[in-house]
């Protein structure tokens, strides 16, 4: 036969379509001509896209081994399936933004075979049973992940409840510090009014008290009004006023709750805990019991509120976490450079206490207090930033803290306007009505380290609206405990920080944390620092938030920086 070891022509009139050489597989089938050629070359030539074309014509659904006339063997994918390749058993690498896995109903693979694809156009939106698309267009049908393999859309989901459960703290804690703020200053005025009222009334009860004293040395021609404007200055002692009413006035005064903690009831704590952001922790105002009277604070044995001082005693079920901090600010106030956080009095692990439920329960960290925090005092501006003096006092503190942090060879890694306090200062109205900054903010002090790590450790927490974007970056991909932290992380904090005392706002402002981490992730991400005010703050602030860690300046380069010695930075601390 002429025509052996060729392909047939199947005509339209033919009864029976004869065998075919080229594909002996197909038997008695009528077809046309057109019709068959199109289907081998549907079926078989190897496609570059990855999402396999629309197939009309269906001859089975398991893909087959075609033998050609020169003997050599070609896949042919089934012709029955539609939609897009799909890939099980699923990882996704977020260092380069592709999935590997194993692929069925792929057009030129064949099923079970591992497959990588390029990069996602949407990492946020990976999850199982959805469809994805590569960059280059190509798209994939995502089944059941990998065991242990990040899932980036549960991540965000919840990364944005995380988010969300922090944001409602932070505004209960917003608002809370402003109730406090408001019942401190009444309770000021309160206790001032009582105090004299007691102060009136001792020198009555002396009187009544010891009448013989009296007659003695009162001269005939003496008037009345002589003896009460003498006897409060000659007495002055604590018996002036009895120990019970003593107590009474001491818990209206300070808001005492009758709850001791330390040995010997060392400790009074006062009002209501705030908790500490994201933790276990609460932190407690509290006052140093008077060793004589208990339940009063000390130095108010006479009823005088203004000798009494105020701590934070933060208390926590965590013993890991707050021996970490106690060690913290052990290492950064022993250092060459202490810096500028507040003095930590003393720590004591399982603290006893007069409540059933703290005693030996929680350890106790006693700090020096302050007035308000940076983040309360901006948001009492509404959104008048810092200027002059008072600028530069709260940037120079957040520099030394971070000097002192770094000479210890850690990385602060919760650097925010929230972490700055200001103490012996109860000038709080008129700083927040200060628009030019003359007043100065010289009290500012960190404070909060129970985050600090050692410069190359990883992370044990973070703060969005703190972190770099190589940080984030890390955490969607699912690897930001592995991050090996560096003093640049810190850098970038300290950038996004005085950003927002120079401006007023945050720089990414009323955006939620998952929104927040999203954005630095972003290939287009760049920094824009154009609205802060000041020449050289403006290319302070733009070198700590270079998208390349190795460009931000150290801590000696930003206390060097122009924006200081032209604004009169003082005593150099290096």
């Amino acid at each position: 036969d002429k025509d052996k070891g060729k392909s047939k022509e199947v005509g339209p009139g033919d009864s029976t379509a004869k065998t075919s050489v080229l594909f002996p597989s197909i038997l008695n089938m009528r077809v046309q001509k057109t019709t068959l050629l199109a289907a081998i070359a549907t079926s078989c030539i190897h496609s570059t896209s990855a999402f396999a074309p629309p197939r009309t014509i269906s001859f089975g659904t398991r893909a087959s081994i075609i033998s050609s006339n020169d003997g050599s063997d070609v896949y042919c994918p089934p012709l029955s399936a539609a939609g897009p390749p799909v890939i099980s058993n699923w990882r996704y690498e977020s260092s380069k933004g592709i999935i590997s896995g194993t692929v069925k109903n792929h057009p030129t693979i064949p099923d079970g075979d591992l497959i990588t694809t390029s990069a996602v156009k949407n990492p946020g939106g990976i999850n199982e049973n959805l469809i994805v698309q590569t960059k280059s267009g190509s798209k994939y049908k995502l089944s059941t992940a990998a065991k242990g393999g990040v899932i980036p859309a549960v991540e965000a989901k919840r990364a944005k409840e995380k988010e969300a459960a922090e944001k409602a703290a932070e505004k209960k804690r917003l608002a809370e510090e402003k109730k406090r703020l408001a019942e401190e200053k009444k309770a000021a005025v309160e206790a001032s009014k009582k105090a004299a009222a007691e102060a009136k009334k001792a020198p009555v009860a002396v009187a009544a008290a010891s009448k013989k004293p009296a007659p003695q040395k009162a001269a005939p021609e003496a008037t009345p009004k002589a003896a009460p404007k003498a006897t409060p200055k000659a007495t002055s002692s604590p018996q002036q006023i009895d120990p019970n009413a003593l107590r009474k006035l001491a818990k209206s005064t300070f808001s005492l709750t009758g709850t001791t903690v330390g040995p010997n009831g060392k400790y009074l704590l006062a009002g209501k805990p705030r908790q500490s952001t994201g933790r276990a922790a609460k932190i407690w105002t509290a006052y140093l019991a008077d060793p004589n009277i208990p339940d009063v604070p000390a130095k108010f044995d006479n009823g005088d509120a203004s000798g009494v001082q105020q701590l934070t005693i933060k208390l926590s079920p965590d013993l890991e976490r707050i021996q970490l901090e106690n060690s913290n600010y052990n290492k950064v106030q022993a250092g060459l450079f202490s810096g500028r956080f507040v003095k930590k009095m003393e720590y004591i692990e399982n603290v006893p206490s007069n409540k059933r439920d703290l005693d030996g329960t929680v350890s106790a960290l006693v700090i020096e207090t302050g007035q308000y925090d940076l983040k309360a005092l901006l948001a009492a501006r509404k959104g008048l930033p810092l200027r002059g003096r008072a600028l530069r006092d709260a940037a120079v503190s957040a520099g030394q803290c971070i000097q002192a942090v770094h000479s210890s060879n850690l990385v602060w890694t919760d650097l925010k306007t929230e972490n700055f306090i200001v103490v012996n200062n109860d000038n709080f109205n008129k700083e927040v009505e200060d628009t030019n900054g003359s007043m100065g903010l010289p009290g500012v002090k960190g404070i909060d380290l129970e985050s600090v790590i050692g410069k190359g450790g990883n992370p044990i927490d973070y703060s969005p609206e703190a972190c770099p974007p190589e940080f984030a970056k890390a955490y969607m991909g699912g690897y930001g405990e592995d991050f090996v932290l560096d003093y640049s992380y810190d850098m970038w904090s300290l950038g996004m920080m005085l950003y927002e005392l120079s401006t007023g706002k945050a720089y990414f402002d009323k955006q939620s944390p998952s929104i927040v981490t999203n954005l630095l992730c972003a290939d287009a991400f760049e920094t824009d620092v154009s609205k802060v005010p000041d020449k050289n703050l403006r290319d302070l602030i733009g070198q700590c938030l270079s998208l390349e860690p190795r460009k931000r300046p150290d801590i000696t380069g930003f206390l060097l920086h122009p924006f200081f010695l032209t604004t009169g930075f003082g005593p150099f601390s290096f």
